[in-house]
């Protein structure tokens, strides 16, 4: 829903289509738990080869981008404004090091727009369209990061939330989220639990399928299995593959 016209990406615009990328975002003022949790969450994301999106804010976004730079990974930052007016400023180096790590800081909007708290929300729909499954790691009752696990149920993708305490004013976004949320929001009950519920865990992903599996599906669901074998996509993407009609 809603996509954008065109993207503007500073830096490699091959990092925008990764085997696997997955967003971890939150709020601007964590814990040092949660900055260090999100930092762990990065660095497993990275060991699994998978690609980690964010929106470059102070806090948990920041956190994650460097935690992903410091492992050797990739890592995409969607800004809301113009890159030429890059928000934060104290992330402007940041940003350089995302894009000399190989990764991109992307925006759909133009390079002299500024930022504004309109922009941000349209902003956050893009971190959770470019990832397969989101991570919210801290989030009070009003924040940012629970607009785009929303955009993230939406687009149906997966969406993970760390609980914490319920005394937790950092904790209370996440706690709201999972209560509304039931049947579509997760719990991340541990790093190693939450790579093997994205299907990342060493031994967890997709094996081949065997050449006598696919050809005993026949011709037609024998050519989507081997799309999706090669690269788990979406509808629109396996009809644009195949050729074949949506039904």
């Amino acid at each position: 829903e809603l996509p954008p016209h065109l993207l503007f990406v500073m830096g490699d615009i091959t990092a925008l289509q990764p085997r696997h990328a997955v967003a971890v975002v939150g709020t601007r003022r964590p814990t040092a738990h949660g900055r260090a949790l999100a930092a762990r969450i990065a660095a497993a994301l990275v060991a699994s080869d998978a690609t980690v999106v964010s929106g470059l804010a102070v806090g948990v976004d920041g956190a994650a981008h460097d935690a992903t730079i410091s492992s050797g990974g990739t890592t995409i930052a969607v800004i809301g404004g113009g890159h030429a007016t890059m928000y934060p400023r104290a992330h402007r180096a940041l940003a350089e090091a995302i894009v000399a790590g190989g990764g991109a800081v992307v925006s759909e909007l133009g390079p002299d727009v500024a930022s504004s708290k309109w922009t941000f929300p349209r902003r956050n729909r893009v971190i959770s369209g470019l990832s397969d499954a989101t991570v919210v790691v801290e989030a009070p009752a009003r924040s940012g990061a629970l607009i785009t696990a929303s955009w993230a149920l939406e687009q149906g993708r997966d969406c993970y939330l760390v609980p914490g305490s319920i005394d937790a004013r950092e904790s209370a976004g996440c706690l709201a989220f999972l209560r509304e949320f039931p049947g579509g929001a997760r719990i991340v009950a541990g790093v190693p639990q939450l790579l093997a519920d994205l299907g990342l865990a060493r031994g967890t992903s997709s094996a081949p399928l065997a050449a006598g599996t696919v050809a005993d599906l026949g011709k037609t669901a024998g050519q989507i299995a081997r799309a999706l074998v090669a690269d788990p996509t979406t509808t629109e993407t396996l009809v644009a593959i195949t050729r074949l009609p949506v039904a």
